[in-house]
């Protein structure tokens, strides 16, 4: 039985759930292919705790039977986070959540939703391209500890643009 995910604004109740899925998931998927000096840096700079607390007014959660299981968080008609918890990934949370944002950026008059996602982040570059977001660019990112890195930038169009 597949229990679909409900999406809702997050909250300050969310803090602690989405800091802990934000160092789950960073455990399991960027600490795999990030060079070894920026994943120290980021736990010991506690990243979760600063960027959930910083965004957490643009932010919205995915809950299934009433836990949180993933958070995105965006600016303008950027998304900045995505993250769900990895028990729960392949469960629809990520999709809930794309589909949240889609309509908050109709909402907010944007005809499209950026990413940048790591070149080596094999996984989400897979979930984004299912969800229809299509490479746009790359470059080389220099301001990642032991980088640089390669990033995609990516883009979906959420609405039609008027003429």
């Amino acid at each position: 039985m597949s229990i679909t995910p409900h999406t809702r604004a997050a909250t300050q109740d969310d803090v602690f759930a989405m800091e802990q899925i934000m160092r789950d998931a960073f455990a399991q998927s960027y600490a795999t292919f990030m060079p070894e000096q920026y994943v120290r840096e980021w736990y010991d700079a506690n990243t979760a705790s600063r960027t959930v607390r910083i965004g957490l007014s643009r932010a919205g959660v995915a809950e299934i039977m009433g836990r949180i299981v993933g958070f995105v968080m965006y600016t303008d008609n950027t998304i900045t986070e995505l993250w769900v918890d990895p028990a729960y990934q392949g469960q629809g949370a990520g999709r809930a959540l794309i589909h949240w944002i889609e309509e908050a950026f109709r909402a907010m008059g944007f005809p499209t939703i950026t990413l940048y996602c790591y070149e080596a982040n094999g996984p989400a570059l897979e979930f984004y391209a299912r969800m229809r977001f299509r490479r746009a660019s790359s470059f080389d990112s220099r301001d990642v500890p032991g980088g640089p890195v390669r990033v995609y930038t990516m883009l979906k169009m959420v609405s039609r643009l008027k003429r």
